[in-house]
């Protein structure tokens, strides 16, 4: 529901998909600043372009997923229509209660 909700809304274009866009460049910005993305590993590819059997893993942040979750109820309550991008963000980096 969560990313669909999120693929609507950007694909809907206009003002609340220009601020929906805004949040999340924001929100891995800022999580970048105070190292709060999600970390993750992917395969190299390149070990498994050569045809190695096992490939090593290698380690990337993110996008938190709980933002994910946050964002889809912020536009379910319609707050990236009413709330300024930097509003919401604020918001979403806050630690839930």
């Amino acid at each position: 529901m969560t990313s669909a909700a999120i693929a609507r809304c950007l694909a809907a274009e206009g003002p609340e998909a220009m601020t929906l866009a805004e949040v999340i460049c924001q929100l891995v910005v800022k999580g970048a600043e105070l190292g709060e993305l999600e970390e993750y590993e992917i395969p190299d590819r390149d070990a498994i372009a050569a045809g190695v059997v096992d490939p090593p893993r290698l380690k990337r942040r993110g996008f938190r997923r709980e933002w994910l979750e946050r964002l889809g109820v912020a536009i379910e309550l319609e707050a990236i229509s009413a709330l300024s991008a930097d509003k919401i963000v604020e918001r979403l980096l806050q630690p839930r209660s």
